[in-house]
């Protein structure tokens, strides 16, 4: 299987707004009260993603607000746009065990990696951020962590996030 369906779908599977929910009843008969079973309401950025792992912090933060220029990137020294800290323990090839999309767009080939070490780096920073920023409006972005030596290995860890760009 091509990598970049399987992305797709794991990006599908992150983009979704609220987590279904569904439930059984069983017993000799109906509740005689059905008790309504709360579902958290997460607004339109969904439920916040959990860190930890291989991916340590996104920016910007889910939820949040920032400038277009804020997605832009002036200085590849110090890259910004749609980051992430990571972790590279357990990926031998480090950054090549990481594959970004924003919007649903893999953007992978356009990312910018900060490392601090060339000698079995532990941590670093990647980011992708478009010359000309992103759009004002709400956009996702999905961060996933798979062997890039076996395509149909189990992807081990899957970020997705939203956040709002102003003008």
């Amino acid at each position: 299987m091509h990598p970049l369906p399987r992305l797709r779908r794991i990006l599908l599977a992150l983009a979704l707004p609220a987590v279904l929910l569904a439930a059984a009843a069983c017993g000799d008969g109906p509740d005689p009260v059905p008790t309504p079973t709360p579902t958290p309401d997460y607004g339109q950025f969904g439920p916040a993603p959990k860190l930890g792992g291989n991916i340590l912090k996104v920016y910007p933060e889910h939820g949040t607000t920032v400038s277009q220029a804020a997605t832009r990137s002036p200085n590849p020294a110090n890259p910004g746009g749609i980051c992430a800290e990571v972790s590279f323990d357990g990926t031998p090839q480090y950054g090549q065990w990481f594959r970004m999309a924003v919007d649903g767009v893999e953007v992978t080939d356009k990312l910018t990696w900060v490392i601090p070490t060339r000698e079995a780096p532990e941590n670093g920073r990647v980011c992708y951020a478009p010359p000309e920023g992103l759009t004002p409006g709400r956009h996702e972005a999905a961060i996933v962590v798979q062997d890039p030596l076996n395509p149909n290995a189990q992807v081990k860890q899957a970020v997705g996030w939203a956040f709002m760009v102003a003008e």
